[in-house]
């Protein structure tokens, strides 16, 4: 079976999530991009809270490649006001690839995880599994590695 990890990461948060689940999966691996990088300081907040809570898809870079050639996608996206990060919402709505997203994996400081998840399921046909992450700064984060352990076994089937 060939993965392939699609994550979008603003403060490596995701990224770091990402590159765990595509190393212990040996998965192909993409960070999606946008063409207008969202601010680090403070205004991300405020940028990027917004354009999540009105479902606004950022531009992203393009992307060249043959999603076919996957059996799944596991998508990954911080939580910004409880949805989904804007360059995940152009690459769902962009890319054919809503059938093959069968996990999905969210990272948060403070946002509500779950409200994320469900808001994706309406937009994902075959989501099987899904593991909401914390911040790494958050003191819950501790959690993050028994959180994927469990993800990852029901991703493989236990193997």
């Amino acid at each position: 079976m060939k993965d392939l990890i699609v994550f979008y990461s603003l403060e490596g948060n995701t990224k770091q999530a990402a590159e765990k689940i595509a190393n212990i999966l040996n998965a192909d691996i993409l960070q999606l991009k946008t063409v207008k990088e969202i601010p680090k300081n403070n205004m991300k907040f405020f940028i990027g809270g917004m354009q999540a809570m009105f479902g606004i898809c950022a531009r992203i870079e393009a992307i060249d490649i043959d999603f076919g050639k996957y059996d799944r996608i596991i998508l990954g996206t911080p939580v910004w006001a409880n949805k989904a990060a804007p360059a995940v919402n152009t690459f769902l709505k962009n890319y054919n690839v809503k059938d093959k997203v069968t996990a999905l994996f969210t990272c948060s400081g403070v946002g509500d995880n779950e409200k994320c998840v469900r808001h994706l399921k309406k937009k994902l046909n075959n989501l099987k599994a899904s593991v909401a992450l914390a911040d790494r700064h958050s003191p819950i984060s501790s959690e993050n590695d028994k959180r994927l352990e469990s993800f990852l076994e029901e991703l493989t089937g236990g193997k």
